[in-house]
């Protein structure tokens, strides 16, 4: 769904198909995407322990879990070098960070900083590779990669929280 005005009845069929989507997915095979997507083992194992989050909501067992994790992976699969450049502004940043005593200084600066660049760059290259880039980088270009990035994760957000959300409200009704 892409609105904010989802009906209860459209939030739970969106959550229906997500948790037969979240059944038939084993939460090991999971794992072992996620640790062959090279993540780090620690991040896969908090991942994993995500996954494994259930709640109980009128009388049904819902995989919350599995649904933000899917999500992500959805968004991810969508703009594989923005994740791949995110992760590599990330560890840049951690890299300078971990500096000695210039390090923790230039923290605050370097590491959304590190981010952002790598998330604008990995955009752009998806855009490329889509061939939707008009190829002039300028003040405005950027922007507008900024704003189309948050747009896009913001939007992905949305929904599965007005899904979610709506779920819940049913049973305090």
């Amino acid at each position: 769904m892409s609105t904010l005005t989802m009906t209860r009845p459209q939030a739970a069929l969106e959550l229906a198909l997500w948790q037969v989507e979240a059944d038939s997915m084993n939460s090991s095979d999971l794992y072992l995407w996620l640790r062959d997507c090279g993540l780090p083992p620690e991040v896969a194992i908090r991942l994993k322990d995500l996954i494994n989050v259930t709640k109980q909501v009128a009388g049904k067992a819902i995989s919350l879990g599995k649904v933000i994790v899917m999500k992500l992976i959805e968004f991810v699969k969508l703009h594989p070098n923005m994740a791949v450049g995110i992760a590599l502004g990330a560890m840049l940043s951690a890299l300078i960070t971990s500096i000695p005593f210039l390090g923790p200084l230039l923290a605050p600066v370097t590491v959304p900083l590190g981010i952002a660049v790598g998330a604008i760059v990995g955009h752009r290259l998806d855009l490329a590779v889509g061939g939707r880039m008009n190829g002039s980088i300028g003040i405005v270009e950027i922007t507008q990669d900024v704003i189309e990035i948050a747009r896009s994760f913001i939007q992905l957000f949305i929904d599965t929280v007005v899904a979610l959300s709506n779920e819940f409200q049913e049973v305090a009704v």
